[in-house]
């Protein structure tokens, strides 16, 4: 498939099946910590109410999604998901990039995210995109843990 194909778009409530779909697929990896699911239809639905998914898709496939959120001139990324398959081909990279894009033109002036922490290789694939830690967060959010679990938070001005 080539990548002049694959096009990106806001998401919309028909969409969030595929949304729940890709997300529980690209997430598997955290099955070490975590049972059961990554998120749900309901999950995903409170989301889109809060912010927006960015979609990449090919034709009509979905290759990856990422959620954002803006308040005042802060931006949220979260959720950054590709396809298994497809991972490590520079969607992710892309999908970041137009991320932050819409950021900027919502005027923010800077992002912020949020990963487990005993997801270890991914503070240096984000320094990679110019992020720095700046803290911890309680991951109470994330439900059927099987071992303590924090968020590192990390920021980038835009």
């Amino acid at each position: 498939m080539s990548e002049t194909k694959q096009t990106s778009r806001q998401a919309t409530p028909p969409d969030i099946p595929q949304i729940v779909g890709l997300i529980n697929r690209a997430f598997a990896v955290e099955r070490f910590f975590k049972s059961g699911d990554r998120i749900d239809v309901e999950q995903v639905r409170l989301m889109m109410e809060q912010g927006t998914f960015l979609l990449l898709e090919d034709e009509n496939q979905l290759l990856a999604c990422v959620f954002v959120k803006v308040t005042d001139d802060r931006g949220y990324i979260g959720t950054l998901s590709v396809d298994p398959e497809r991972q490590r081909s520079g969607l992710g990279r892309r999908l970041m990039h137009e991320a932050e894009e819409y950021c900027r033109s919502a005027c923010c002036k800077a992002v912020d995210i949020r990963i487990v922490n005993l997801r270890t290789e991914l503070p240096a694939i984000y320094h990679k995109f110019g992020f720095v830690e700046t803290g911890t967060q309680s991951a109470e959010v994330i439900r059927n843990t099987t071992q303590p679990v924090h968020f590192i938070t990390m920021s980038k001005p835009l």
